[in-house]
């Protein structure tokens, strides 16, 4: 029998790629699932996890994206351009339907609000930053907002604790907090943080914005008078800000509402009529990336404010909110990455390729690319853990940790070493992790050939090319990764950089200490690492180190990731998760010697190890391992 003619392909007819369906990532990603029982005792596994497990299944619904989408493609503007018909200033900043509902619904959910409520004591920075991560693929930038939002409550909650505060600014204060720190969307505020000028982005020594006080001001728009020009502004769009200004006595920090009554009246009703608060929207910015964020430059002009703390204090006023800013970075750079690879991983299921002499594969069954997805996986859990390490420092060191806590043998033996550890982790995670997310996400991207690269804004959900965007950012801002490899320097060879050496000492002994992995060589490579690198950076000059801070910064993020690894493996022996320990030990050289890998094993096991790796060890019963 003849073979039949094959028949032409049309727009309609032929072959079309079936669609990838992205799962909940609260149960489809294993990385995330593993993290999650590390750090979340048993004691609070039961309560949080149907919160969790809802709220990843919401971002993904048909209305999350479609507002994406909406906030995406209708991006911020200035009505008339900044103008009125007759040429005076107006700055009427306009953002899309789809923005406003992201950002009612990651206030209703409490993205900045769980941070302030007490229910999972020293354990509620790492809840309320696993739901950020799940939120980071579906939030269109609200979640920046939200960090600046979460740092200015933290820095108001620290001083509404101090008994100098008159009673005038401690009523500001805790109306500002109160809102800030609310689910009700109907009272909450969101917080931008301005402190980028023309002459320096995180160097703000040059800061050219004054602060004048103004006491014979009576009325409750704050006693100080600010004016200068502000480079960039995130969140044009918020209800207040925390800046910078300079005042006779140096750098300060100040709150600054967004709006002000039109009239002398010192409430403000909810119909009444309000202006900006002295400020002039100059332009918006058109960035690579982040187009639903409305950042600007702002001229200030007579905005009234209210000083934080003392005056000449502002740099160590403002580390706190970028502490919190810094952290949510890099947990929405995993967050990315994670749905980045949930997208390659889908794909791998459906997609068939050619595999030589007219057979047929689906990508999960190559050998080549599931080795691919594995070390992007490997990569991903490494950063994974170090960010939750820190969010669980966070938390302890703002909640305090009770003695009998399952998380004591994952926290230094000293209290005093927590903020030593935060102080030099803070910087090492955000640049490290920031940094790296960049390249694996362009990993899923290329994992999907051409179709990755597409603006897919049609079907939201596999829209990898918007995700690469928004992550690109995350390396610049709250400090670009040689800023923060600078910064990480200047700890270490500093007054107290004997006490932060000595704490990481302590930490990393006492984690291979407690660890259950009971393999020896492995820890000897880390310890011996770390000692070396020690040595170095005791033994150099500040000089002699700066062109190689970079590198030393990723060495110690390595160092604490390969610990994080090695300890959590150990909790459960699972094979998979003790080869991503042992090939992040090889990838990033650490105590064991260079060059290729021999595979000692067959390629049908490595297919099975990469697989497992990638897509979890599906039906087999877990439970947390603290």
């Amino acid at each position: 029998m003849p073979p039949q003619p094959r028949k032409p392909s049309s727009s309609n007819e032929g072959f079309f790629q079936p669609m990838p369906v992205i799962k909940n990532q609260f149960y489809d990603d294993p990385v995330y699932q593993r993290v999650f029982k590390f750090f979340i005792p048993k004691s609070i596994l039961d309560s949080v996890t149907p919160e969790l497990s809802a709220f990843g299944q919401e971002v993904l619904s048909k209305q999350i994206l479609h507002w994406v989408t909406d906030a995406e493609k209708n991006v911020p503007y200035l009505k008339g351009g900044g103008r009125d018909a007759f040429g005076k200033k107006s700055s009427e900043l306009v953002v899309t339907e789809g923005w406003k509902r992201l950002q009612d619904f990651g206030i209703q959910n409490g993205i900045v609000a769980a941070g302030y409520e007490e229910k999972y004591g020293e354990h509620t920075r790492v809840v309320q930053f696993m739901k950020t991560h799940l939120w980071t693929g579906s939030n269109a930038n609200v979640a920046c907002p939200s960090a600046m939002t979460d740092g200015a409550a933290r820095l108001l909650s620290l001083h509404l604790s101090s008994k100098k505060l008159d009673p005038s600014t401690r009523d500001v204060f805790q109306n500002a907090y109160n809102r800030l720190a609310s689910r009700n969307t109907d009272y909450a505020w969101t917080s931008g943080q301005w402190m980028t000028e023309r002459s320096g982005g995180s160097d703000v020594s040059g800061t050219e914005t004054i602060a004048t006080r103004v006491p014979q001001l009576c009325d409750t728009h704050g006693p100080w008078s600010i004016d200068g020009f502000k480079w960039f502004s995130s969140a044009t769009d918020s209800s207040m800000s925390i800046l910078l200004a300079q005042t006779s006595k140096g750098l300060s920090t100040f709150l600054a509402p967004m709006r002000r009554p039109v009239s002398s009246a010192s409430a403000v009703s909810k119909n009444q009529e309000t202006e900006l608060n002295g400020i002039f929207i100059q332009r918006l910015k058109n960035k690579f990336g982040t187009k639903s964020l409305p950042t600007a430059e702002l001229e200030l002009s007579g905005t009234r404010a209210y000083l934080i703390g003392e005056e000449g204090r502002g740099i160590q006023e403002i580390s706190t909110i970028l502490d919190i800013t810094r952290l949510y970075s890099a947990v929405s750079a995993v967050g990315y990455l994670s749905r980045g690879l949930a997208i390659a991983r889908s794909f791998a299921h459906l997609r068939e390729v050619g595999a030589g002499r007219g057979k047929r594969v689906m990508l999960r069954d190559s050998s080549l690319h599931m080795s691919t997805l594995a070390r992007i996986t490997g990569e991903y859990k490494s950063m994974m853990l170090f960010a939750f390490f820190v969010a669980s420092l966070m938390g302890v060191n703002e909640h305090g940790i009770a003695d009998d806590s399952e998380s004591i043998r994952l926290l230094p033996g000293r209290p005093a070493d927590i903020h030593h550890l935060m102080r030099i982790l803070t910087p090492v995670l955000k640049a490290s992790v920031c940094k790296r997310s960049i390249h694996a996400l362009q990993e899923c991207m290329e994992a999907l050939g051409g179709v990755g690269y597409l603006d897919n804004s049609e079907n939201e959900s596999i829209n990898i090319a918007r995700l690469y965007r928004d992550c690109c950012v995350l390396s610049i801002w709250e400090g670009t990764t040689d800023v923060l490899s600078s910064d990480t320097l200047r700890v270490l060879k500093g007054k107290s950089g004997k006490d932060v050496f000595d704490a990481l000492d302590r930490w990393i002994t006492k984690s291979l200490k407690d660890s259950t992995s009971n393999n020896p060589i492995h820890e000897t490579a880390i310890v011996t690492t770390w000692s070396r690198l020690r040595e170095f950076i005791s033994t150099s000059s500040s000089e002699d180190l700066l062109s190689k801070a970079r590198d030393l910064t990723f060495d110690i993020a390595n160092i604490v990731m390969a610990t994080l690894l090695l300890v959590e493996a150990g909790t459960d022996s699972d094979p998979a998760a003790m080869e991503i320990y042992t090939r992040f030990l090889r990838d990033k050289r650490i105590g064991l010697p260079e060059g290729p890998r021999k595979s000692a094993i067959s390629a049908s096991s490595e297919l099975r190890i990469n697989r497992n790796i990638v897509y979890g060890n599906e039906g087999k019963p877990e439970s947390s391992k603290l």
